[in-house]
């Protein structure tokens, strides 16, 4: 599964993540929840400066589950 990530919305008002990987790599994952809606938020840093923040199109809670699951077991990019 590829994702489609986009530049991402730097202000968002109710965001709360539900799940993230280790922030001990350069790139680091979130499961976002915001407005009823899940998303995933990418951040890549390099010698620990942010360089970008992507996101994914949002999803119910059920498809961004499964999309979370096959990101952290390598089925997705």
């Amino acid at each position: 599964m590829r994702l489609v990530w986009r530049e991402a919305a730097l202000e968002q008002d109710s965001l709360r993540v539900i799940a993230y990987t280790c922030d001990c790599e350069d790139v680091v994952y979130e499961l976002c929840r915001e407005a009823g809606l899940f998303y995933i938020l990418r951040t890549e840093r390099r010698d620990g400066v942010v360089q970008q923040v992507h996101e994914t199109y949002r999803w119910r809670y059920k498809e961004a589950c499964e999309v979370w699951v096959a990101l952290l077991d390598g089925g997705a990019q």
